[in-house]
This record gives C-alpha cells, structure tokens and sequence, in this order.
C-alpha cells in the first residue's frame, strides 16, 4: 500500500472529489518548464488553494491556463493571481486568464497582483494596461454578450524592492521580497495561513532575501534550471550562453540545493527545467551535492496536499475535454451588458437570415 493510500488520501488526485481539510494546503503545477514552450510542460504557474475556501495562482505563463481548465474549478473561486516579473513564461496567458474566465462564467472584477520595477515602463501596472488594450477590439466586442463586470480588472502594483505583505485578508498572509533576476523588477512570493506556509521563487539567482524569507517554511518551490552540459548538448548553446543562462540567470541545480539546504524546508520541489528521462537523473544528482531532505522534481499536475500530520505529493490525473464547470454559470444571465458595437451598414445588410 503507497504511502499516499495509507494516510488516507487516494493514491491519484481527481478534480472535484476532494474537499480540503481547515487547515489543509493544497498546491497544483500548473506550469513547471522552461520558456521554449511545449506539450508536456506549460510555462510557470502554481495554483495554491486554502481549506478556507480561497485560491491563489502564483504566475501564468503560456500553456498554463489550459492546465488550470483541466482542474475543472470555476474561476469565479479564484481570490486573485499574483505575476512574480514579465517574461512571458511567467505572465504570458494574461489574456487567457482575463478573457478565458470571463467567458468562463468570472461574474466579478479580475484581480491581479504584480510588481514595480525602477521604471514605470517595466512595472506591472504599464503591463496591464498596455495588455488590456492590445485586447480592445476582442474586450469591446463582448460586453454585450457578456456579463460586463467581467471585463473590469483591478491591477494592484507593489514595489518590487522591498519585503513586506502584499496581500492581507481572510487570515491569508503573502508577502513580497526582491528576486535576483537580470534586472530590477522580479520578486518572490510566500503564502502563510493558520500555520501552513509556501514559498515560490519565480526566477532567481541565489540570493540572501531567499535565505532571510524562506527559512523553514514547509514547501518551498525552487527555480532550478537545467545544467550546463544538458543546455549545451540538448539546446544548442555554446558553453558561454550556456553558463550566463543557467548560472547567471537562473539557479544551477546545485546553486539552488545550496539556498534550500539553509532554508531547510520539510519539502523541497525543483521546477523550470525539462523534466525528461534523461535529464532529471543528473539535475537530481548536482541537486543531491548540497539537499539531502525530501525533494521531488516538479512536473505539470503534481500535486501537494499540506496538513499537520504530513505532506502527500502525487499527481492529477484530468481530462482533455472539459467544459466550464455549470455552476460557473450561475446568475450568468441576468447579470448587466453594455451596448452593442454598432457594425457598419454595408457590412450588416450582407447578413444572411436563413429560414428554417
């Protein structure tokens, strides 16, 4: 009998058959690889949900979204979603996220949490309203057809070079600290409720801040790239490329064991990297020269359910055919519209009405 079994929970996780306990965590991967997109992994994005009823998403990268869908949960009951910097694989299905949800049956105004940068150009604010109106024609063509409270979003922008709580309700604590990432903006993120706590890095380089805010925190969700070697002959990169991408930009599988062994957390999981037959023996082995606690080595639907008594991790098993759950839909109806967009006349008397 796996350990999964014995601590009463199934052995697989099922969407929609399991109600969290009071005090329990759970955290979804929604998105655990690399920027170059592909099918086995989206890009980075972690839904953490609470036995209090709320759910964050900690960044949404390209593909994530259709990984969210797959968890068969309404996004009505997303709280609110938290971008930790702008590369795409971190904030690249915004628009999925915002016009996805609506569509979805989001009957209440998108909240959304992101950080300053050094220039107001680089902050999240400018991203979300740049984003919003790239999308103009798509967001105006539905307001009538749509609930138009869906097409509101509250762009929270908080400043990226300091440590202190972002957000602050239903007992719900998460606090911001700098990242070292190429350039002022990045942060990371640590969730404490009723005594659970979860950290995730975004992306980072070694750092003190990591080491000054993540100290025994129960699961800590670490960046840890692919070697070098693994960079140079599987992607293509010259050794120099290779070097300033995954030791300067990101954290080396050893460089990012190194932090975590003195954040001592009770679970560490590696992820933004390819995780392949053939690659995570030896991300496994550099990540072993410095964690010998318990790790697991991140993957699309893994699934970690957190309470006092243990930490069960184990993976979801979805469908690919999902529709929005009904009770997204509830009020769906009567909820107000705008008016239409006028089409132009010669365009509408080319209008086909079939009679039937």
């Amino acid at each position: 009998m796996t350990q999964a079994v014995r601590d009463g929970y199934a052995e697989q996780f099922y969407p929609r058959t399991e109600d969290l306990g009071p005090d329990e965590m759970r955290i979804t991967a929604l998105g655990t690889g690399r920027p170059f997109l592909r099918r086995s992994q989206a890009n980075a994005s972690w839904l953490i949900e609470l036995g209090n009823g709320d759910k964050f998403v900690f960044d949404f990268g390209y593909g994530s979204q259709m990984n969210f869908t797959a968890l068969e949960i309404p996004y009505q009951r997303i709280t609110a979603w938290f971008a930790t910097h702008l590369h795409t694989d971190h904030v690249g299905d915004f628009g999925q996220v915002w016009v996805g949800s609506w569509a979805g049956g989001r009957l209440k105004p998108l909240e959304v949490y992101g950080p300053s940068s050094n220039k107001p150009e680089y902050g999240f604010a400018h991203f979300i309203e740049h984003q919003m109106e790239s999308f103009r024609w798509d967001t105006d063509s539905r307001v009538s057809a749509l609930p138009a409270i869906g097409a509101e979003v509250n762009c929270h922008e908080f400043d990226y070079s300091k440590v202190h709580v972002i957000y602050d309700e239903n007992g719900v604590k998460i606090t911001s600290f700098p990242a070292v990432h190429i350039y002022d903006g990045p942060v990371s993120l640590k969730l404490e409720w009723k005594g659970r706590s979860f950290v995730y890095s975004g992306d980072t380089t070694p750092s003190e801040f990591m080491l000054e805010n993540a100290k025994g925190v129960e699961v800590l969700v670490h960046e840890t790239f692919n070697t070098v070697d693994q960079l140079m002959v599987r992607s293509g990169y010259d050794e120099r490329s290779a070097r300033a991408i995954g030791t300067m930009i990101h954290s080396a599988p050893a460089e990012a064991a190194y932090v975590v062994n003195q954040c001592d957390p009770k679970l560490f999981v590696a992820y933004h990297f390819f995780n392949d037959f053939d690659t995570v023996g030896e991300m496994e082995t550099a990540i072993r020269e410095h964690w010998k606690g318990r790790l697991a080595m991140a993957t699309d639907f893994m699934v970690v359910n957190v309470t006092d008594e243990h930490i069960i991790v184990r993976e979801a098993v979805v469908s690919d055919h999902v529709w929005p759950a009904k009770d997204e839909h509830e009020g769906f109806g009567d909820a107000p519209r705008k008016e239409r967009l006028p089409m132009s006349e010669w365009l509408r008397e080319r209008q086909v009405f079939p009679k039937f």
